[in-house]
């Protein structure tokens, strides 16, 4: 160590491996004391013989020394001239260790230790090497002082160390537990499926992972025990088994890969690479040899790329990048930010580390790979979720307070009396100061207790959000549902609107409601939630058994409790509760729901609105049936004015002009529409055939029947057949298509002007009355003939 300082040229300087540089704010011009010296012009020199031998040695005036200055945790480098060097310049020091970093609030920071003291005994006793320093200091027993020697800037100082009886960096513990998550996640995949060799392999290297992770920081042994020497050869042949099979999995997961496991020297060769990799790693002692197993499996990637399937590109998308991103994100904080975050960045590392062995439990579950389908259920993952939120604002708030203390307020001229609050001109006394502060404390406290009790709540709501916990506003909801009710006329909207706000307003996964008519037969249902095709299908079949089982209820039940075809179904569905509507002691319907979306149980309140819910619905539910009577009539009027208009444009809009010949008709029918009918048949020879007939019955049937008869004598005339060629022939097309019991009776009558002649033809029908001008007498005619459509005779 130097004792005399002498001048020297700087040329720069760079910072002390593993630790974090301070800002150098002593002098650059000479070498000062307290400065260790490392080499001379470029030799390694550790005693005092070695400096002396390299200051012979060199022929040159200038020499370069290379110096620790532990106060900077930097080496810096100088050009000295020898004639600036001073005699008996450099003392030797016996085996120390360097303080590179004091972690602040800690024991050794309040005993005072600072950055760049070099210790020289504990606890008196002496030391060669730094595992032996701590060896020393692991043997004492926590909770006791621990007696430091060291020196500073030259001088000699004697600290004493009162140890915590417990204690554990925090990034320690993150990075531990970890591990711990490793394990547990590894341990899960073999015990669930122990024959499936993906699960063995993906577990086996996490769980030897997961104890490299868990152990190596933790460790505290100094004497190598049977039990100790076990433990770090399964701790560093475990990380380098774990990382090896973990590549090897990807030959079975998330498909199995035939193209690599048909190849017999891959798999071999990834465990030859990890034992040959740890060989060298331990003959150079350095870790760097480790990654040629990475480089090994990058290798096989690139040369068998074109044989991964589009299928195994994605599944295994999201373990790819979050391991390739884990992984740089890990390196780059080590390398980058290692002296900068030397307290948390053990923490930090296990955290981004974590999102391994989650991304194969998220791929896992997602694709149902490992013949595993876990899920964790809506009302557990709240739990978790507030339980961590909970111990988020806990260690904050705690956090806070324990950094209160120590904040250094600004010094304002502000007293606090019992009385008063008085601001001088002068500085106030110490005691008023203090108790200023104090008071100022207490108020920033209050304030910050207040500010993380509204983040918490808001947090909180944001939680209850997304995992449908809210409290709904049960008038609000009543009056939303009384809405829909009171504007929805028809079965199917009022149905469908139903089901969609109450499993709005009430976060329900499925909810169904069936309408039932007179308690005999269900005319309406609605699903929502869920395909209900199945469902619909297996209501209408078994609507009578559904009727009758639901009509025992008075009140809500269980879906336990109806029959078992039908329990299955609703079961199979996801229905839990049912409620029935009833409207003046009938069966009018029932509603049915399913769980909650936060998968919480129902509560009393939930089920009275329900119950609510129905008696609301009944009234909509009555005044639906009768506004789909109603819209049933009115439909009907409407096609029967339709149908009658049709009727009335298919008889003769035009009364033939025949010369010798006073023509006049007309029909008007006793209902909307009926069967009777005329037509005039000409067939441009100067003849005219008046047809007037009548179909058995009333109403659509008989119009329908006449439209027939009337398009059948049309077609038939046009063959210039007699009237009672045109009745036989009519009656063998009529006596094939028409039902037994109906029939038509026609008569028939041709007019020739021409001869002055008329030929009567009657099926049936009523007799013709003929009326004789000069003799002003009325004769009947009524000739033989039976009805259209009644047999094959024709008798007309």
């Amino acid at each position: 160590m130097v004792v005399k300082d002498f001048s020297a040229e700087y040329l720069g300087h760079r910072a002390l491996q593993n630790s974090r540089p301070l800002p150098i704010r002593s002098t650059l011009d000479s070498v000062i004391t307290g400065d260790l010296i490392i080499s001379i012009n470029s030799g390694t020199v550790r005693t005092m013989k070695d400096v002396a031998q390299a200051l012979d040695e060199s022929p040159q005036n200038d020499i370069r020394f290379e110096v620790l200055r532990p106060s900077t945790n930097s080496i810096l480098s100088f050009n000295v001239k020898r004639s600036s060097i001073q005699t008996e310049f450099l003392v030797f020091l016996p085996s120390h260790v360097l303080v590179t970093d004091v972690t602040a609030g800690g024991a050794s920071d309040r005993a005072g230790m600072k950055i760049g003291d070099l210790i020289l005994r504990i606890n008196e006793k002496e030391f060669k090497t730094d595992i032996e320093a701590d060896r020393i200091l692991r043997q004492d027993q926590i909770g006791r002082s621990l007696k430091y020697e060291i020196l500073r800037n030259n001088r000699f100082v004697e600290l004493n160390v009162e140890l915590a009886k417990f204690g554990i960096p925090i990034s320690v513990l993150i990075f531990c537990l970890a591990g711990a998550l490793w394990m547990c996640i590894g341990g899960f995949i073999i015990i669930s499926r122990p024959n499936i060799i993906a699960a063995r392999l993906i577990g086996s290297s996490f769980l030897f992972i997961g104890f490299f992770m868990t152990v190596l920081i933790v460790r505290r042994d100094f004497d190598l025990t049977p039990f100790i020497i076990i433990r770090n050869i399964i701790m560093n042949g475990g990380v380098i088994f774990g990382v090896t099979a973990m590549f090897h999995s990807f030959h079975y997961f998330p498909l199995e890969r035939t193209d690599l496991t048909n190849k017999k020297w891959i798999i071999p060769g990834y465990y030859i690479t990890g034992i040959v990799s740890a060989l060298i790693s331990y003959f150079v002692n350095s870790p760097l040899p480790l990654s040629l197993i990475v480089f090994y499996s990058i290798y096989i990637y690139i040369r068998y790329r074109k044989g991964i399937s589009n299928e195994y590109k994605r599944l295994n998308r999201v373990i790819k990048w979050t391991s390739i991103i884990s992984g740089v994100a890990a390196g780059i904080i080590s390398l980058f930010f290692g002296n900068a975050l030397q307290v948390i960045i053990v923490g930090i590392i296990g955290i981004v580390l974590t999102a391994i062995p989650l991304s194969y439990l998220f791929t896992i579950g997602r694709y149902r790979l490992l013949d595993l389908n876990f899920t964790v259920r809506r009302n557990t993952q709240y739990s978790i979720v507030t339980i961590l939120w909970g111990i988020l604002i806990f260690y904050f708030l705690t956090w806070s307070f324990f950094k209160l203390p120590l904040l250094e307020l600004p010094q304002a001229n502000i007293i606090f009396t019992g009385t008063a609050i008085e601001i001088t001109d002068t500085p106030a006394l110490a005691s008023e100061r203090e108790a200023s502060e104090h008071i100022m404390l207490m108020v920033i406290a209050i304030g910050l207790m207040f500010f993380v009790l509204r983040v918490r709540k808001v947090g909180q709501q944001f939680i209850d959000k997304k995992y449908y916990r809210q409290q709904y506003d049960y008038r609000r909801a009543s009056l939303e549902l009384g809405e829909i009710l009171a504007t929805t006329l028809t079965m199917e909207d009022l149905a469908r609107g139903l089901v969609r706000k109450l499993s709005e307003l009430m976060k329900l996964k499925r909810v169904g409601v069936l309408f039932f008519r007179e308690e005999k037969k269900c005319s309406c249902l609605s699903a929502y939630g869920f395909d209900g095709k199945i469902w619909e299908e297996f209501c209408i079949i078994n609507e009578r058994e559904l009727i009758t089982s639901i009509r025992q209820f008075s009140n809500e039940f269980r879906i336990d409790y109806l029959p078992v075809p039908l329990k299955d179904e609703f079961l199979r569905e996801g229905f839990q509760y049912g409620v029935p509507i009833r409207s003046k002691d009938r069966l009018i319907g029932v509603l049915l729901v399913g769980e909650k979306e936060s998968e919480t149980t129902f509560r009393q309140e939930d089920l009275a609105f329900l119950s609510t819910t129905a008696k609301q619905a009944s009234v909509a539910i009555e005044n639906a049936f009768l506004y789909e009577e109603l819209a049933e009539k009115e439909r009907m009027k409407h096609e029967l004015q339709i149908a009658r208009r049709i009727q009335l444009d298919s008889l003769p809009q035009t009364t033939p002009n025949i010369q010798g010949l006073e023509i006049s008709g007309t029909s008007i029918p006793a209902m909307e529409v009926g069967g009777d009918f005329f037509d005039y048949l000409s067939n441009g020879n100067g003849a005219l055939t008046v047809v007037i007939g009548d179909v058995s019955g009333k109403g659509t049937s008989a119009a329908l029947y006449m439209s027939k008869v009337q398009g059948i004598l049309r077609s038939l005339h046009g063959f210039d057949l007699s009237p009672k060629e045109l009745f036989q022939r009519t009656n063998k097309l009529l006596c094939q298509d028409l039902e037994k019991r109906s029939f038509v009776t026609v008569l028939g009558v041709e007019f020739d002007p021409k001869k002055h002649s008329a030929i009567v033809s009657r099926a049936g029908h009523l007799p013709l009355w003929h009326f004789e001008f000069k003799t002003k007498t009325v004769k009947k005619i009524l000739p033989r003939g039976l009805g259209l459509g009644l047999n094959n005779a024709s008798v007309f």
